[in-house]
């Protein structure tokens, strides 16, 4: 019993708002009509009441949507080729008076369920015709009378619908945008591969190389000195009377400058190029003068060439 009880008052709400929801429209159409007629169509989930008659000399059509449930379905208009959004209230309700509509055009009445299936249509608000006034007059329905003050015209907007593809576009610009706002951020606070120090990092520096490769430690070059100005002050003290020999120092006395007796008579070019190198070092980036540098290091160090070569070899790979 009470389970009958509940459903007929659910009926009886549903009525009643129904009822409100018409009564309201009813009234505004009363105030801004001269004369009017009625076409109505209710089932259990949602209703319809369309309006069309005279307003200020001209034919209007106007209509009353309402839904069950809020939001269980919405409407929509169609016309002259376009889908347009009418205003509707938090529950999805829509009260449009006086629709912007011109006379000899086509329009229908679109309802949809909540995820956006078309209902069945409905036949009698399907590509309704927007009369003339004589066409009007010449109705054989009865009309009522109203008050004639007319109203507002009813603003549509256009259904605004992305596909798909336009969609993925926008997502793809917008992660773009981002990653080009993010590599800004990084350029103007210097960071990540805009730090000098992160981009400095094992990179080879030729010009620290040369300079520790050819300088004297400050230490052997004093003792050298000291050597050297001994043996001067022995000889003075020995051959006070003989002539004063030659002080220059001679480039023999610096071990680094001597010439190897012997050559390792191997080719260099030729084991480069089967390498895959090019050995027009002119032509060469820096990144690739580089990797021949550390294989000219690694033939020193496993002694298949001399020294000397290697040092010819590198000045003549860092020529400018």
């Amino acid at each position: 019993m009470k389970y009958i009880l509940a459903f007929l008052s659910l009926v009886l709400l549903a009525g009643s708002h129904r009822e409100e929801v018409f009564q309201d429209f009813e009234e505004k159409v009363n105030e801004a009509y001269s004369e009017y007629v009625f076409e109505e169509y209710v089932n259990q989930r949602f209703g319809i009441k369309l309006v069309k008659g005279l307003m200020n000399g001209e034919v209007r059509y106007g209509f009353c949507f309402y839904s069950e449930e809020p939001g269980s379905h919405y409407v929509r208009l169609s016309y002259k080729g376009k889908i347009y959004v009418p205003k509707a209230d938090s529950r999805g309700d829509v009260e449009a008076v006086a629709l912007n509509l011109r006379e000899g055009e086509v329009f229908s009445i679109l309802v949809y369920d909540s995820i956006g299936n078309l209902k069945t249509p409905l036949l009698d608000f399907q590509d309704m015709k927007v009369m003339s006034k004589q066409e009007f007059e010449q109705l054989e329905e009865a009309k009522m009378t109203g008050r004639g003050n007319g109203a507002e015209l009813t603003s549509l907007r256009a259904e605004f619908k992305l596909s798909f593809d336009a969609w993925f576009l926008i997502g793809a610009g917008a992660v773009i945008l981002i990653c080009a706002l993010i590599v800004f951020i990084f350029f103007k606070k210097r960071k990540g591969l805009f730090d000098k120090e992160i981009r400095s990092e094992n990179v080879f520096n030729f010009k620290e190389f040369l300079s520790s490769t050819f300088s004297f430690p400050a230490d052997e070059q004093e003792t050298e000195e000291d050597e050297y100005d001994g043996r001067e002050e022995d000889e003075e003290e020995a051959e006070e009377k003989e002539e004063e020999p030659d002080r220059r120092p001679r480039i023999e006395e610096y071990p680094w400058s001597r010439r190897e007796d012997e050559e390792s008579g191997f080719n260099i070019a030729g084991y480069l190029r089967e390498k895959g190198f090019i050995t027009d070092y002119n032509v060469l980036s820096e990144s690739e003068k580089n990797q021949i540098m550390l294989e000219l290091m690694r033939l020193r160090d496993e002694k298949k060439i001399t020294k000397d070569e290697y040092l010819e070899e590198i000045m003549k790979l860092w020529k400018k």
